[in-house]
């Protein structure tokens, strides 16, 4: 196993651990894609795949299949996966699996069994027949509108089997991942380190009369060179675009007297990066630019220097609202302080709840003025230490000085 398969293998056990009783489920299929919760317990990206847990066990053959002295009680595992079978011609079309039942190897994950995708649901039957709780992992906190499919799933298997007791795991696995391992903390690291190579070639090209999708050109190219992606729709904001706070067109002119707001991370080894600057578009921020910057920035400062464990997310955000309450701009604050980070950009983790050692938040204040048509927002990512914290994004330009010495001699 590498450290990945190695590091999840051990999460497996900790949710054993959790639940030692009934069923462990935990679909691969996802919203977005694939199941983030699913990708934390296995390290797969593969949305077809299903993992099954039990500590007692689950019955995975017969002496049918493998007689031996255990041939009516058949042989059982605690760690089962269920992966889609290679299809040839899908293969052939680059639309095969990411990862199949015959190119997976038990010993390579760390599980016990792995079973093709299409033996999922008569395996299941069979393991609910005599099951009395099933534990079932979301790949999303449920929603009350739009289409929910593992509350569908979970209907199925409410209106089948009526001796099951059926509970909702996500939370358990949402504490789990709310705090990063050493291998999480790497991958973290490693796409900070891409997106400052991002950001960097965006201040070496920025000048007025270019066109906001040239400067995500800039950001995806660098992604990309470093084998990563976008970790979202990347926002480049000139001016007044810089006042919408989703903004995603990123086809604007940009104005020699614009500031330019750009938001964006590397997704790289499946987690992500978060980062916001705000860049004078002619390399220097006028006086009144100046002036407003510096107030988004101490109150960024200011709400990063109170992390510690314990904190709340709350307070951070009450220590940045002060700053900018006090420079007489509370009312254009019109966002949360920031959000957990991780395998998504709005990662597992209850933003009501206090921070803990080993979370990676993100710490975004900012000021948006209509009436001057200026937008400006400083993220950075940032880690909980046991005594207070560390700035993972630091790298990338952010103080005044450090911006427009960057952008002197483009």
């Amino acid at each position: 196993m590498n450290d990945v398969t190695q590091v999840a293998a051990a999460r497996r056990i900790r949710l054993l651990e959790r639940f030692p009783d009934g069923l462990i489920l935990v679909r691969g299929a996802g919203a977005g894609g694939v199941n983030p919760n699913f990708f934390y317990l296995t390290g797969l990206r593969e949305p077809s795949g299903v993992l099954a847990l039990s500590a007692s066990g689950l019955r995975v053959s017969t002496g049918k299949d493998h007689p031996g002295p255990d041939y009516l009680s058949g042989r059982f595992a605690s760690q089962v996966l269920f992966l889609p079978s290679s299809d040839p011609v899908a293969a052939q079309w680059g639309e095969d699996a990411r990862a199949t039942y015959e190119g997976t190897h038990e010993e390579a994950i760390g599980v016990d069994a792995v079973l093709p995708a299409r033996e999922f649901a008569q395996r299941l039957t069979g393991w609910l027949q005599g099951a009395a709780r099933l534990e079932y992992v979301r790949s999303a906190s449920a929603v009350v509108e739009g289409v929910d499919e593992d509350a569908r799933f979970i209907d199925s298997i409410r209106n089948r089997f009526l001796n099951v007791e059926l509970r909702d795991a996500t939370a358990a696995v949402a504490g789990f991942r709310t705090v990063k391992d050493d291998v999480e903390l790497a991958a973290m690291e490693r796409a900070a380190a891409v997106t400052a190579t991002g950001f960097a070639r965006v201040l070496g090209s920025l000048r007025p009369g270019m066109i906001e999708h040239q400067l995500d050109a800039e950001l995806i190219a660098a992604y990309r060179e470093a084998g990563a992606g976008h970790a979202f729709g990347p926002i480049v904001g000139a001016g007044r675009n810089a006042l919408k706070l989703h903004y995603r067109d990123n086809d604007g002119p940009i104005r020699e007297e614009d500031l330019v707001l750009v938001d964006s991370g590397a997704r790289l080894d499946g987690y992500c990066a978060d980062v916001t600057r705000t860049f004078p578009a002619s390399g220097v921020f006028s006086a009144r630019q100046r002036d407003l910057y510096e107030v988004v920035l101490a109150a960024q400062e200011a709400a990063i220097e109170a992390i510690r464990p314990g904190v709340l997310l709350g307070e951070l955000h009450a220590t940045a609202w002060r700053t900018i309450e006090d420079a007489g701009h509370g009312a254009a604050f019109i966002h949360g302080i920031g959000h957990h980070l991780g395998i998504e950009t709005h990662d597992a983790g209850d933003i009501h709840q206090p921070l803990r050692a080993g979370s990676v938040i993100t710490i975004e204040p900012g000021m948006y003025l209509a009436d001057e048509g200026v937008g400006i927002r400083i993220e950075d990512d940032v880690l909980v230490t046991p005594d207070g914290f560390r700035v993972l994004t630091a790298g990338i330009p952010k103080t005044i000085d450090e911006i427009e010495a960057s952008m002197t001699g483009r």
